[in-house]
């Protein structure tokens, strides 16, 4: 990530909210509201929002500000299909919203200790993949840990980082410098 976008953060948490009420009168906030209650609705679940702040990303590039989710499998569960279903066709995503319902179909992931941590990892994704967007970050982009070999990338060769940003497509914003 580093040798293609330069200055990136690993693990890094934004002052965000992680409570829904606390969008109300943003352009999210009533689908923040709306996929709180699917989520809730889903299993039963209602209590699943514990933290005040939104938890830390995977990857945040500082220039153009977006951040990277790497999902691995658990991600790809009921509840995050159910918050999947609520987003519109009109919101820029850095993924393919339609593989990602169909990767939790296919995987249909189960993590249950505590009870709804599936809840709980759906929101979490969910706000990483729309509050960004409110403070003028380009979309997120997620992978899937299934989907290639990621970790044989080699940063600091060229091939490599022109097969990533191949891999990639147009999934990542454009970038401000060359490829090194």
């Amino acid at each position: 990530m580093t040798a293609t976008y330069g200055d990136c953060r690993v693990g890094h948490q934004f002052p965000w909210s992680a409570q829904p009420k606390d969008y109300a009168g943003t352009p999210i906030g009533d689908l923040l509201k709306r996929i709180s209650g699917g989520l809730g609705d889903c299993r039963g679940h209602r209590d699943f929002i514990k933290s005040p702040q939104m938890p830390p990303c995977d990857f945040y590039v500082i220039d153009p500000p977006f951040i990277l989710e790497f999902d691995e499998s658990q991600h790809f569960s009921r509840p995050r299909l159910v918050t999947l279903s609520f987003y519109s066709h009109d919101i820029r995503m850095g993924f393919s919203v339609t593989r990602w319902q169909e990767l939790c179909r296919e995987i249909a992931a189960e993590d249950d200790v505590p009870i709804d941590r599936d809840e709980r990892r759906a929101w979490y994704d969910t706000l990483r993949d729309l509050v960004p967007n409110l403070h003028g970050f380009q979309p997120t982009v997620r992978l899937y840990a299934g989907e290639y070999p990621w970790c044989s990338f080699h940063a600091a060769s060229y091939p490599d980082q022109t097969r990533f940003r191949d891999l990639l497509g147009n999934r990542f914003p454009p970038l401000n410098r060359k490829i090194i």
